[in-house]
């Protein structure tokens, strides 16, 4: 059995006003794995989703003002991020010498926070929308809303030899970027 301390833990950052912008303009993930130098796969969770919905752009927020960056770098890397452009403060307490140690956020609350923003979304998701699944059997897969059905959305696939109609519950798919 695996020990929980194992497991994934976040690092939550309480963003600046020009962060928020950024979260607006759907690039404060870049932005901050560029302040990181770390690569394109490194977790990081906005509790906001940015897409155009009817040829406008909506942003729905979960938790504005925050982000949440998975740990695994020196805790410098993390405290450098603090007073930027992007980043206010990072979540941390001093421990009995003085010394400030990063707050950690488990796993389990970072994936029930996506799973509260996933439930928002769904509720938003129309015919026409381009969106990726992230989760079943047509988990990482693009497609486009052919229409809508209670709690699931008709979705066109196009693969490279063969067009796939299929119904997915409209919580496993994510809108695409505006």
């Amino acid at each position: 059995m695996a020990d929980r301390r194992d497991g994934t833990t976040w690092v939550a950052l309480e963003l600046t006003h020009h962060g928020e912008k950024l979260v607006e303009e759907g690039i404060l993930d870049r932005e901050l794995r560029r302040a990181l130098d770390v690569e394109e796969e490194w977790s990081i969770f906005i509790p906001a989703r940015v897409y155009e919905k009817n040829g406008k752009r909506v942003t729905v927020h979960l938790m504005a003002g925050y982000a949440f960056i998975a740990t695994g770098l020196d805790e410098v890397c993390y405290f450098r991020l603090e007073g930027s452009k992007i980043v206010e403060q990072v979540l941390s307490s001093r421990g009995a010498r003085g010394i400030r140690r990063l707050e950690t956020i488990h796993d389990s609350q970072v994936r029930d926070l996506r799973r509260r923003l996933s439930e928002e979304v769904a509720a938003d998701i129309v015919p026409g929308m381009q969106v990726l699944v992230t989760d079943g059997v047509y988990s990482k897969l693009e497609g486009m809303v052919m229409d809508t059905e209670g709690d699931h959305a008709v979705v066109r696939f196009e693969l490279r030899s063969l067009e796939v109609i299929s119904k997915i519950p409209k919580v496993f798919l994510e809108t695409m970027t505006a």
